[in-house]
């Protein structure tokens, strides 16, 4: 009897401390920790547990998603991309494949890297005469050397597909006063809808 009584205590003992038995009951959640840096800010990114066959979609702008099958101690894992949104060239991933128990689903936690794409953001400078002249986008700032007048295509940093942007006069030539037209959107698949134009002309006060 005395026997039967600590077989039964070491049984409850087991399934309160699942890891420990080297068993489990399903109740260990798989969570994915989402790079928010990498802007992944439009949907269609769906992750898999290839494991099991479990998806989830992950939301715009979301940190951390949690696959809706429970994991025993012990189930393999192995999380990969099923579909991504159409401004990611691709992902990585950190601690996603092991077998399941608390240390890898909640210590090391997976995490998926996503990375945007980028796209050339050029700006065309008509009739720069002056010295001076600088440009910036958000903490890009490109200093522009005049040609005689002649048009100048001013290569400013790459930018995140979806991305705003918006080019403004840092600085003006000594010379001269210059204005923006179509500096500012939204960057496209293909680029920019329109190309922006800074034109330069006579100093004005």
């Amino acid at each position: 009897m005395k026997s039967s009584i600590l077989y039964a205590g070491a049984a409850l003992a087991c399934v309160l401390g699942l890891s420990a038995c080297g068993g489990g009951n399903g109740d260990l959640p798989l969570t994915v920790t989402i790079n928010s840096g990498a802007g992944v800010s439009k949907e269609g990114l769906v992750l898999v547990n290839k494991s099991n066959g479990d998806e989830i979609a992950v939301p715009a702008n979301t940190s951390a998603v949690q696959f809706k099958k429970y994991l025993q101690t012990d189930d393999e894992f192995n999380i990969d991309v099923k579909s991504l949104p159409s401004n990611i060239s691709g992902c990585t991933f950190s601690n996603n494949k092991a077998r399941a128990n608390y240390y890898t689903v909640y210590t090391l936690s997976p995490a998926v890297f996503c990375t945007v794409k980028t796209h050339d953001l050029s700006v065309k400078v008509t009739g720069l005469t002056g010295a001076g002249l600088v440009l910036v986008n958000g903490s890009d700032k490109q200093p522009v050397t005049a040609n005689n007048g002649v048009d100048v295509t001013v290569a400013m940093a790459k930018v995140p597909e979806d991305g705003p942007y918006g080019i403004t006069v840092l600085t003006q030539p000594d010379t001269q006063t210059c204005t923006v037209s179509g500096g500012s959107g939204t960057m496209n698949a293909t680029g920019p809808s329109t190309t922006p134009v800074v034109a330069c002309g006579p100093k004005t006060q």
